[in-house]
């Protein structure tokens, strides 16, 4: 029996998103997953789940400062017990996942505070400690490595980039951090003495091109948070669209529309340089729509893909 079937959501309210969200926070935090659009349509609600995503989003943004104090002292008293969020947030009548997600950024700035520049030596001490460098070479990295542990430390502190400090609207947001994205790579291929440039016709199956020795290289860039990587472009969706028409459903990635496919990490910057041509020879169209990032490991920051690029395409 599914949770749907043992915790019916109530109706009472369904014409009034607040006092809606009021009634059935509990079910919306616990089964998020199958929370859709279609239970909502068939009781008659005149609002979506993005909807009610947006409106506990920016319900806690608003009160987050206010509530700090007795925020902090309910996960205390539930003795920072992970699995206890939930429960907070159906008290306060927040969204787990963005309460979690406060809670982290908190105590990440409580860490900050201690000192980034004490944390980083003792990192950077690890580091020599565990290696098996001798020590003439220690000698000579030892003051760039601690340069770079201390802005590295200082980032992991500060948890990454900065997001969404405006709260701007969750499908706007989306949108501008594909573009974030795309412009993280093209700084950093410009950084790495690389001629690209960006293509700023939205309809094209590429967002950047890279001009190395008089050969121009189509570049597809996408932000990634997770753990995997998509070679498909997203289902169209929102008001008005049909998520299913086969016009709107996102296409499978090949080497027919970029040479090479770059998936940027929001958080901190790093680049996957993935060629196309070679993800085409190693997995289906099935297998593309999800590849775990430890498989693509060689790829990670290997700016020499595209000094290979072509030797690899004329193979």
């Amino acid at each position: 029996m599914t949770n749907k079937e043992t915790t019916p959501l109530n109706y009472i309210h369904k014409d009034d998103i607040e006092l809606f969200i009021r009634d059935n926070i509990e079910i919306f935090n616990k089964q998020q997953k199958s929370f859709d659009n279609k239970i909502l349509e068939k009781a008659g609600c005149n609002f979506k789940k993005s909807e009610i995503r947006e409106y506990l989003k920016t319900k806690l943004f608003n009160e987050c400062e206010e509530n700090k104090a007795k925020l902090l002292k309910r996960l205390e008293e539930y003795e920072y017990k992970i699995k206890n969020i939930e429960l907070i947030a159906n008290e306060f009548i927040y969204c787990q996942n963005d309460l979690r997600k406060t809670y982290e950024n908190w105590f990440m700035e409580d860490l900050e505070k201690e000192g980034y520049k004490e944390i980083a030596k003792i990192v950077y001490k690890s580091i020599l400690d565990s290696s098996n460098l001798d020590k003439g070479k220690i000698k000579i990295i030892s003051n760039n490595l601690l340069k770079t542990t201390e802005k590295s430390v200082f980032l992991l502190l500060k948890n990454g980039f900065s997001t969404n400090r405006t709260n701007i609207n969750s499908g706007i947001m989306t949108a501008n951090a594909g573009d974030s994205a795309q412009f993280l790579f093209i700084s950093r291929a410009i950084l790495a003495g690389y001629n690209c440039s960006n293509v700023d016709v939205r309809s094209s199956r590429y967002d950047a091109v890279i001009d190395y020795e008089g050969d121009i290289f189509k570049v597809q860039v996408k932000g990634i948070s997770g753990e995997k990587i998509s070679f498909k472009d997203r289902d169209r969706g929102g008001i008005g669209i049909d998520s299913t028409n086969e016009h709107n459903i996102g296409k499978i990635i090949t080497k027919d529309d970029c040479d090479i496919y770059v998936a940027v990490d929001k958080q901190v910057g790093i680049c996957y340089i993935i060629p196309m041509i070679e993800i085409d020879k190693n997995y289906s169209d099935e297998q593309k729509k999800s590849v775990k990032l430890r498989e693509l490991e060689k790829y990670k920051e290997n700016w020499t893909v595209i000094d290979n690029l072509k030797s690899i395409l004329k193979h």
